[in-house]
């Protein structure tokens, strides 16, 4: 091979490399069997287990419990207990006061992959609506959603906006250098999107 090819091949195998995007590894950790979380006034409380069966890798259920309001000495009630839409474990979730929605988010090792990226319960614990990414995004702005290996990482912020029961998610977007945010609402009394 003569200097000349040689060279001309080797500039154009770092161009392209450098056109490529980058792709960063993911480093996950096992999910823990059991994760807690609790609504902003502390009066309702959400758990996640996850534990490995003969059957599946993996296997996750969610329990929602309220703190008795029927003495003084408080005690948590438990008002349901059942498999979560994941296949595995959510990432994370939040929970309404009062117990009456419970929001989980994304697929753990998938974040942003899947049809549970936001999968929300109603107060008997049951499914009222699920999102995928593709179903709340244009195909322009999952592109600029930043990735790695495994996920999509597509959540800044989410909150629940209990006095007009409202679920907001801030959705980050990448142009170029530009950072940007789409916000996403959602009506928590029926689960619908009320911002495209």
């Amino acid at each position: 091979m003569t200097f000349r090819r040689f060279f001309c091949l080797t500039t154009l195998f770092t161009v392209l490399t450098c056109l490529t995007p980058a792709a960063h590894a993911d480093s996950w950790m096992t999910p823990k069997p059991s994760v807690t979380y609790e609504s902003t006034t502390q009066d309702a409380r959400f758990i996640v287990t996850s534990s490995v069966r003969p059957d599946t890798l993996f296997a996750c259920s969610g329990a929602l419990y309220v703190k008795s309001t029927s003495s003084e000495a408080f005690r948590w009630i438990k008002l349901w207990d059942k498999p979560l839409q994941n296949q595995l474990s959510p990432v994370t979730a939040l929970v309404s006061d009062g117990g009456w929605r419970v929001v989980t988010f994304d697929n753990y090792y998938s974040v942003g992959f899947g049809d549970e990226v936001i999968v929300i319960y109603d107060e008997k614990g049951d499914l009222l609506k699920k999102y995928s990414l593709e179903s709340l995004l244009s195909e322009t702005e999952l592109n600029q959603v930043t990735r790695s290996i495994s996920s999509r990482w597509w959540r800044s912020r989410a909150t629940i906006n209990e006095t007009l029961g409202l679920l907001k998610i801030e959705v980050k977007l990448n142009q170029g250098p530009v950072k940007s945010m789409k916000l996403i609402v959602f009506n928590l009394l029926n689960g619908e999107t009320i911002t495209p």
